[in-house]
């Protein structure tokens, strides 16, 4: 059980108009061609961030290359999470001046990599976690199901400094809180980032007996009451975890944050950047 004299993080508000937009190019889905898309990147406030931090930053499937013109891009293409990490660096400076880069987490919650020859191409992302790294003070996360890593860049994040990747299923403590991440969704385990159901959900009960306060899964479960897509087992097994927040993407959600009345709560991050910083509340 939680420590009586810990109490959890709690998101209290989410900006309805996005701080910022990024722009970028995404292959077209079930075609042939790009897409022209822009990226949202939302404030937010949470109660009981430790003092160890200034804010969270929580992103999800930036599965594009940044920018719209073609010219630049095919010159110099950038991973979408690489431009993110440099505008976000921008936008603390404009508008937090105060904040402390070494006092901010990153959570990534996969799908960090795209190819514009065809939509959900799986590869390598590890350019996205260095840019992170070079910005800010930790960075965590996990692979989403089209997230590659050969296991040198996997010893390459093992041994960065200011990175814990999870590539099992896991519990660490970072700032005084307990971050858990499991990666990749489920389904045929011959596949990449998969895994059969009950292997899953065993190690997904496993971490939620370690009550950890934050969550980060690729896949999100699925609402039924609230017409929300996702996998219905990984919700049922939330409902067995209070006070916790739960990270997620894979699926697009129209409402980007679910609350339970135990407060669970859930925010999707499928194609959108969350930057959170205490509460002014008591």
């Amino acid at each position: 059980m939680k420590k009586q004299t810990k109490r959890a993080l709690k998101i209290v508000d989410i900006a309805e108009e996005p701080l910022e937009k990024l722009p970028y190019i995404t292959a077209v889905s079930k075609g042939v061609g790009i897409s022209y898309e822009w990226l949202p990147v939302y404030w937010g406030e949470m109660l009981e961030l430790p003092e160890e931090l200034d804010a969270i930053i929580i992103a999800s499937d930036l599965q594009g290359i940044a920018g719209h013109n073609r010219e630049t891009i095919e010159e110099a293409p950038k991973l979408l999470g690489e431009e993110l990490a440099e505008v976000l660096s921008l936008l603390f400076q404009i508008h937090l001046p105060d904040l402390d880069p070494a006092k901010v987490m990153v959570c990534l919650c996969g799908d960090l990599y795209t190819d514009l020859t065809k939509r959900g191409a799986s590869g390598n992302p590890l350019s996205v976690w260095r840019a992170f790294q070079s910005q800010f003070g930790f960075v965590t996360g996990i692979a989403g199901n089209h997230d590659l890593l050969t296991n040198k860049e996997k010893v390459e994040l093992d041994s960065t400094s200011g990175i814990h990747y999870f590539s099992d299923g896991g519990t660490i403590t970072y700032a005084n809180l307990a971050v858990a991440g499991l990666g990749g969704i489920i389904g045929r385990s011959d596949k990449p980032n998969r895994m059969g159901e009950a292997d899953y959900l065993a190690i997904l009960r496993d971490i939620l007996r370690h009550v950890p306060d934050i969550l980060l899964l690729h896949e999100s479960p699925k609402i039924s009451s609230q017409c929300l897509p996702g996998n219905p087992h990984i919700w049922n097994e939330l409902q067995n975890a209070a006070e916790l927040l739960v990270c997620c993407g894979h699926v697009h959600w129209g409402t980007p944050l679910v609350e339970t009345n135990d407060r669970l709560q859930i925010l999707n991050a499928d194609g959108r950047a969350f930057i959170f910083t205490a509460a002014t509340l008591n």
